[in-house]
């Protein structure tokens, strides 16, 4: 049995656009995977990227976490048998896909957010969870934890890492051609979304102050990445490369070739390290500074605070190749395993039906007998 009818329901802001970008890629591969199904996402109607969404889209007045009437109003409508949560969701939408014969799956990326796709009333009615963290960004289930996962009988979270794809190496090779960059010639400047504000200044256009900064500096080839939810036009400049934003083939093609990264604390962060890019890393977002920390104490990233001159100060390091402190994290981050998450995904999706498959036979092989 495979899935047919699926609904993804992630995060969506004007802020940020992580959820969305990850439940794409899984929609893509997943469509890949069985050509047939019926893809469905429920978004808030004021995002940016609300007409570029390529599959069936259900709109809310907010995110849809906020909005469970609509929501479940939408899960009766399409009655899927796959619901994806990508951080967002009530216990009651939960319950409401259940009740119309959905799987459910939820996506947690960090350990506030786990904690609560961990509460009794959300791990009743919840298959399989995904964390989009590695190991060493989240702390050790706790006792009681482990006592509701024995008592509902239900898995324990999978630590799975970072959630992207990455294009053919032709495909790479036309991607640097189309932007006129050489391969580890030059650096990549992205601040996440476009839409996170940093002491009231958009992070974006501190990011891109840092790129002229450290162009000036370099004389490095620099391209910056503002973001879907940039809400303004983008600034014209001859020494640095401003695209609004790329599909995250191309995204995570450019970064795996660029010479380092300047990012923010997010998920692009723990795509660097996925892809052995040495990076400079500032917070932009709440959720931001403690996972950098932990990346910090293991000696992965170049920390910088969220400026202009900082960031561009830490950039100049990943230029100078004796530099102790650059060759320890080049070092630390070839040690960390490549992501897999996308076919983990795909593979637990697959097992989950299966299993179902395997339980209808079972029960009607047992009905045949009586």
């Amino acid at each position: 049995m495979n899935p047919k009818n699926v609904l993804f329901i992630p995060v969506s802001s004007s802020s940020g656009i992580g959820e969305y970008m990850r439940s794409m890629i899984i929609a893509k591969a997943m469509l890949a995977k069985w050509p047939t199904i019926n893809i469905h996402f429920i978004l808030n109607e004021d995002v940016s990227y609300l007409d570029d969404c390529p599959y069936k889209v259900h709109t809310c007045k907010s995110s849809p976490t906020k909005d469970s009437n609509r929501v479940n109003a939408i899960i009766e409508q399409v009655s899927p048998d796959l619901v994806i949560f990508d951080a967002s969701g009530r216990a009651k939408q939960f319950k409401q896909a259940k009740l119309f014969g959905a799987k459910v799956a939820f996506i947690s990326q960090h350990n506030k957010k786990r904690n609560r796709g961990l509460k009794l009333n959300r791990l009743a009615n919840t298959d399989i969870h995904w964390v989009v963290q590695p190991d060493y960004c989240m702390k050790a289930l706790s006792l009681w934890q482990r006592a509701k996962l024995s008592l509902y009988n239900k898995p324990a979270p999978k630590n799975i890492g970072p959630v992207f794809e990455l294009c053919q190496t032709e495909d790479q090779q036309k991607l640097l051609s189309q932007y006129r960059v050489v391969k580890d010639n030059y650096f990549i400047f992205n601040a996440g979304s476009g839409g996170h504000l940093v002491s009231g200044r958009l992070a974006a256009d501190i990011y891109y102050q840092a790129a002229k900064l450290f162009s000036q500096q370099s004389k490095a080839k620099c391209l910056v990445i503002f973001g879907s939810n940039y809400p303004k036009s983008l600034p014209e400049d001859e020494g640095v490369t401003c695209l609004k934003t790329l599909s995250n083939e191309d995204f995570v093609g450019l970064l795996a070739n660029a010479k380092g990264c300047v990012v923010s604390a997010g998920d692009t962060l723990l795509q660097c390290f996925a892809l052995h890019k040495p990076c400079v890393a500032a917070p932009v977002s709440p959720d931001q500074p403690a996972r950098l920390k932990l990346c910090q104490a293991k000696e992965l990233v170049l920390v910088a605070d969220a400026t202009p001159e900082s960031l561009a100060s830490q950039a100049i390091k990943l230029t100078q190749q004796n530099n102790e402190e650059v060759k320890s994290v080049i070092s630390n981050i070839k040690q960390q395993a490549p992501s897999k998450a996308l076919d983990i995904i795909v593979n637990d999706i697959t097992s989950l039906f299966s299993a179902e498959k395997e339980c209808l036979s079972v029960n009607s092989n047992e009905q045949d007998k009586s």
